[in-house]
Formats: structure tokens, sequence, C-alpha cells
């Protein structure tokens, strides 16, 4: 049952770092910690899929957990002062509360 629900949680981080490519080439440098958790939880699941170690697992974990965090200041100073761009990010902020879910949901399984 994990692997299956670390496999979707794979596929929702791949899909994340492509909606959130354009919104780092638009806001710059400001968003490279979160991408770099984004970019580790990605390494972290696929490791976790092809070894069966439960402490590869747990940091998957907690990086799918920490990375939607890692957006939470940036991305609220960004769409105080430019509102208008606020659909740009929308994909991207939609895949980090899935991404949210699925890693507590398989935590908790």
């Amino acid at each position: 049952m994990n692997e299956i629900v670390s496999l979707i949680s794979l596929s929702v981080i791949f899909g994340s770092m492509l909606s959130g490519f354009a919104t780092f080439r638009m806001t710059g440098m400001r968003l490279a910690p979160h991408f770099g958790a984004l970019i580790l939880a990605f390494i972290f699941t696929i490791i976790s899929l092809i070894i069966n170690n439960s402490i590869v697992f747990y940091i998957a974990i907690a990086l799918q957990i920490i990375a939607p965090f890692t957006i939470c200041g940036t991305i609220c100073n960004i769409l105080k002062t430019q509102y208008q761009n606020s659909s740009m990010y929308s994909a991207h902020l939609g895949f980090m509360g899935i991404i949210l879910i699925l890693a507590i949901g398989n935590l908790l399984l």
C-alpha cells in the first residue's frame, strides 16, 4: 500500500517541479530553498521505492511534508505585491497541497 501512495506522491512531486519551473523563472532565486526541498523529496522518494529501508522512507516523507512549507514565506510576499499574477501560481500551490496530504496519509498508513 505504501508503494502505491509513494508512487502517486512521486508523480505529484514531478508535476510540481514542472509547474514550479515557470514560477521559479518568474520569481528568481527567492524560491531556491523550496525547489531544493522538492528535488530532495523527489530523489528520496525514488530511493525509497527502490530500496526497502524505513529510514529512507521516513526521510522522503519528512521532505514531502517540509517542501510545501518552504514556499509559504516567499509566496505570501509575492501574492501581496503581485496579486494580479496569482493565477500563475495556482497549479503549483495545488500540487503542494496534494503532496502534503499524500505525505501525511503515507505516514499514517
